[in-house]
């Protein structure tokens, strides 16, 4: 809640994060593949003895991360997958002696430090790539393949239930002591306090088997097992939650002092304050250690945004969850403050903070995390964020509103007191400005419509934490498969960046999942936007329905089309054309 001045520069940094994320630098998230050995695509003239591969920051493995299969399918490896020399960065496998020639897939799944699992496949050759298309076909499935819908819907709703009951409870417990001391004894307040605790208790337990899991694309009902448990709490995240739970057992004390239970009933003690801000920053800062906000470049920087972020988000939530605590309701059943109108006033200040804060750390982090105007628009993690803006904006739209019915709700004292002051309406307390009744109910309905868009807002951040950042998201080739003379066409544009270096690589299969050998492919690059072709691109022979293209250029980034015809033997052929972004 802001004047409407105030709310005008809070929109306008938001959409400062739009203009600003076309330049940053490097970071990171996820773990991510940096090099295999064998190669991927190499022919070998002997037989490799183990498959390694090298990511750029720590994995953990669960017994089943690297898997080996044959030209017929069946696996070949040892299953000993290990961290080669104790680099945890590394994940290795045996391979039997004597491998026969043919193609092999290697797919992989390990758990990132961030504690999102990550996975892929690639394929290497003995003596010939015959069968290599075969093999790209199930090494593209594997790639791709992902655990049970319902495991990640639930582990969606839990991180939502945590986001949910860490920000209410750090938020209120703090606004509650700083705004209305007395206001934790309040029946309302205190199920709330004891309600958003034991969810977020729950959330983050629950989460780690859930975690598990999701992770190994194991069924919910393997969630129980406690090895997958083990292999999460190995991780950073999973370390992070453990000292988040361990910390909320610990916050009891503090909880019990919040609502009024200590201390001689009117007075708190001392120590309360401190200990309450000492838990919500030590709930907070597990939070931030578990998410991105550690990766990448400058992660200190990073952990430093995601607190200030955290921080003034939990303040907005508990102030509107307190605000709500007594003004839902007929004030005759409600408790309420002495003076609600000043603990309106001094709620409504605080949150006038956090909104500055959250425009200000959600810019840095977005700089971090997306990077450039093409990873904002053209990835799931980018057009996630714009959701968010656009729930934050409607946000700060509300605020300014509610900020406005606050000036007028408590009608201030004049400076004479009349002769026969009008008795204030039950349980605003003796002596303290009297509410406008229209303006009091327009101010309750405007503090419900916020929390019911934060609770919007904390369901896209929940999908946030577990998308691929879009500045990673958009370094990753573009890949598509079409279909046309009856034959499926798989493509892959390598890096698709503008400039020069880009490769192109197409894979024909026939209706039963076969190479498809074909008279040859043209292919054709457009730029309707900026009128940029036809650009004719040879294509090259590499095998049995395999062509590819190298040292493409693509003169300026933007939405490419690429126009592939294919001619067939029997002499039919047939166009197929896939919109390509270049960034």
């Amino acid at each position: 809640m802001m004047p409407g001045r105030t709310a005008r520069i809070a929109v306008a940094g938001v959409a400062v994060v739009v203009l600003l994320v076309a330049t940053a630098g490097t970071a990171s998230a996820h773990a991510r593949l940096v090099s295999t050995d064998p190669a991927a695509s190499s022919v070998l003239l002997a037989p490799p003895s183990q498959v390694v591969l090298q990511f750029d920051d720590v994995v953990t493995i669960d017994g089943g991360s690297l898997r080996v299969f044959g030209p017929d399918g069946r696996r070949v490896d040892d299953g000993g997958d290990h961290h080669p020399g104790g680099r945890r960065n590394a994940v290795a496998i045996g391979l039997p002696t004597g491998l026969g020639p043919g193609s092999y897939v290697v797919a992989w799944r390990v758990i990132s430090d961030d504690g999102h699992p990550v996975h892929g496949a690639y394929v290497f050759s003995v003596g010939s790539d015959r069968g290599a298309v075969r093999a790209s076909v199930v090494a593209g499935a594997l790639a791709t393949e992902s655990g049970s819908p319902g495991v990640g819907a639930v582990a969606g709703l839990l991180r939502w239930a945590a986001f949910a009951g860490l920000l209410t409870f750090v938020g209120l417990a703090v606004l509650v002591t700083l705004a209305w001391p007395a206001g934790g004894s309040a029946p309302r307040v205190g199920r709330i306090l004891w309600v958003s605790w034991a969810v977020l208790l729950v959330a983050t337990v629950v989460g780690i088997a859930v975690e598990g899991a999701f992770a190994a694309l194991l069924p919910l009902g393997d969630a129980l097992r406690p090895a997958l448990a083990v292999e999460v709490l190995r991780t950073r995240s999973g370390q992070a939650d453990a000292a988040r739970a361990v910390l909320l057992v610990a916050a009891l004390p503090v909880l019990v002092g919040v609502r009024g239970r200590l201390g001689d009933g009117t007075h708190r003690p001392r120590w309360l304050p401190p200990a309450v801000l000492a838990v919500g920053s030590g709930l907070l800062v597990t939070t931030a250690l578990a998410g991105h906000a550690v990766t990448g470049a400058a992660p200190l920087v990073g952990l430093v945004l995601d607190l200030v972020h955290l921080s003034a988000a939990s303040l907005w939530v508990g102030g509107l969850v307190l605000l709500a605590a007594f003004l839902v309701g007929p004030p005759s059943k409600v408790a309420q403050p002495e003076d609600p109108g000043a603990v309106t006033r001094t709620v409504s200040a605080w949150l006038l903070v956090a909104v500055g804060a959250i425009v200000v750390s959600g810019t840095g982090q977005a700089l971090r995390q997306v990077g450039s105007r093409y990873a904002l628009f053209h990835t799931t993690y980018g057009r996630t964020l714009l959701v968010k803006l656009a729930l934050v904006l409607a946000l700060v739209g509300l605020g300014a509103l509610s900020r406005r019915l606050v000036r007028g709700t408590w009608r201030l004292r004049r400076t004479h007191r009349p002769v026969a002051p009008a008795p204030a309406p039950a349980g605003d307390g003796p002596g303290a400005p009297a509410p406008d009744p229209p303006r009091r109910s327009a101010l309750r309905w405007s503090v419900v419509a916020e929390i019911a868009l934060v609770v919007a807002v904390l369901g896209v951040t929940a999908l946030l934490v577990e998308d691929v950042p879009a500045r990673q998201a958009a370094g990753l080739p573009f890949a598509a498969s079409t279909t046309t003379a009856g034959t499926q066409v798989n493509t892959i544009v390598d890096p698709a960046r503008a400039g020069i270096g880009n490769e192109i690589h197409v894979y024909l299969l026939s209706g039963l999942g076969t190479p498809e050998a074909v008279l040859g492919i043209d292919a054709v690059l457009r730029l309707p936007s900026g009128h940029v072709g036809p650009i004719r691109v040879p294509m090259h022979l590499s095998g049995p329905g395999h062509y590819y293209a190298t040292d493409v250029v693509f003169p300026v980034a933007g939405t490419w089309d690429l126009t592939l015809t294919v001619r067939t033997a029997s002499g039919r052929s047939g166009s197929t054309t896939m919109v390509l972004p270049v960034h």
